[in-house]
């Protein structure tokens, strides 16, 4: 049976793509079969895909970054770096949440043992007017794993996500802190002082550009 863990954040720019990729090649590494997608994505270059969080998701999956393997897993693509719901307006459409939802579906398939979804944005970043990534981890009633920053505020954004999380009935396998350019005090205590507030949930912290951490054991 294929578990799906759906890569959420506190906020944008967080670091949700570098983490996805960083769990996707550790579960392979282990020998999981193992797929990443990101249905919706903002701020696509079409000449730049290589660049794109999509991009890195199909490196990380040793495909090729070209504009059709890219329709494979970010169906839902839109070059301005907006919300989704205004990026999509520009071009005149809506994001049909129910689409999306049966999008996400279709790839849970039997010869996985991971799917990942990785987000955009915050975890209640809007789709459309009606529905939030939020009400998207709640319909596919899979595991979060949230993504914070290390950056003066992150503590009343982390527990303010998991709150919201919490009161959906969306079970989070773990919360990792990634490195900001500008952390409120050293990564290390940053950890030390999230353990603190947030004992009962798995911590791990990533500092910047660092491929060592071990992450692949929060979802296992």
């Amino acid at each position: 049976m294929t578990k799906v863990i759906f890569i959420g954040a506190t906020g944008t720019d967080i670091g949700k793509t570098y983490v996805t990729c960083l769990l996707l090649r550790q579960l392979r590494k282990l020998g999981h079969k193992a797929r990443a997608i990101k249905p919706v994505i903002s701020g696509f270059d079409d000449d730049a895909i290589d660049q794109t969080d999509t991009g890195l998701l199909l490196r990380a999956m040793d495909m090729t970054p070209t504009l059709d393997n890219a329709r494979m897993i970010s169906p839902w693509r839109y070059a301005p770096p907006l919300p989704p719901h205004i990026a999509a307006q520009k071009i005149g459409e809506t994001i049909n949440f129910e689409e999306v939802a049966l999008f996400c579906q279709k790839h849970i398939k039997n010869d996985l043992d991971f799917l990942l979804i990785e987000g955009a944005g915050g975890i209640m970043v809007p789709l459309n007017y009606q529905h939030t990534t939020l009400d998207l981890m709640a319909r596919l009633g899979c595991q979060c794993l949230l993504v914070a920053g290390s950056a003066l505020g992150t503590i009343s954004h982390s527990l303010t996500a998991l709150s919201c999380l919490n009161q959906r009935g969306i079970d989070v396998a773990g919360l990792i802190i990634s490195e900001s350019p500008q952390s409120y005090i050293n990564i290390e205590g940053v950890l030390q002082d999230f353990t603190k507030i947030i004992p009962n949930i798995p911590l791990r912290a990533i500092k910047r550009h660092d491929q060592t951490e071990e992450i692949a054991a929060l979802v296992i």
